[in-house]
């Protein structure tokens, strides 16, 4: 890490100034994901990296300060918590959406000494185009609801896509909350019955319902108890019958 810190004593300026006109601002959970990112403890630098992955970020600086990590230590050792490390930062500098980071990405696909990390680094660039609907959908503020705060209505923005894995990371996260707002629940559960009524059976659809219920579940609403009901009455599928079964038992 001591090689890294000329180059990203250069670039922490940048991220932090480099929020230009975004909205919310987001500079400060930009900067403790820097601090992670740069942090001594590997750990620590692994749960950045899969943070920012998540996060929506449109950060130039951070994702050039995530480039020159990757950049400087995809061949430095082949040691299974340094390979974790570099595969986690192809895929946060996949969640930039941007093309631009293709080329390192096959440079590190080409000539990285881990074949798991070559395997990870083709990955992340074929994820490059998926992340940019991410991000899009994610920063996407026309229609956010005013009694909501900036990550319940990402997280509203998440439930509404067309994107079943989208709608599964926000239940996941919803599960993962000790608390959000009442009306996140209720878009949970009207997106529940729409897939219910779209006959959704593919294998991501039935887990992104799954976590739907046991989101749902988290709300301790007893209203919500006939919407369990309709999906539990309403599907064929074993293990969606058992997660709702679950969910109903921890309302009730």
């Amino acid at each position: 890490m001591k090689k890294m810190t000329a180059v990203l004593g250069l670039l922490v300026s940048l991220t932090l100034t480099g929020t230009g006109n975004a909205q919310p601002d987001r500079s400060a959970e930009t900067a403790n994901l820097l601090a992670g990112l740069t942090s001594s403890s590997g750990a620590r630098r692994i749960q950045a990296a899969k943070l920012v992955t998540q996060a929506g970020l449109r950060d130039q600086g951070l994702y050039e300060t995530i480039a020159a990590l990757l950049k400087q230590g995809y061949a430095a050792g082949t040691e299974d918590e340094h390979v974790d490390e570099m595969s986690w930062l192809c895929k946060a500098l996949a969640a930039s959406g941007d093309p631009r980071y293709r080329e390192l990405l096959q440079e590190v696909a080409a000539r990285a000494l881990s074949p798991k990390l070559q395997h990870y680094a083709r990955q992340s660039e074929e994820l490059i185009e998926e992340y940019a609907e991410r991000s899009r959908v994610l920063n996407a503020t026309e229609s956010w609801d005013a009694e909501l705060n900036a990550e319940e209505n990402r997280l509203v923005n998440m439930l509404g896509s067309d994107d079943p894995g989208l709608k599964r990371d926000a239940a996941k996260n919803v599960v993962r909350s000790l608390q959000v707002h009442p009306r996140v629940y209720e878009v949970i559960a009207a997106e529940l019955l729409e897939m219910l009524a779209a006959g959704n059976s593919g294998t991501l659809e039935i887990d992104t319902m799954a976590w739907l219920c046991k989101a749902l579940a988290g709300s301790g609403e007893s209203k919500y108890l006939e919407t369990l009901k309709q999906v539990e009455a309403g599907t064929q599928n074993l293990k969606l019958k058992s997660h709702v079964a679950k969910a109903i038992k921890q309302i009730n």
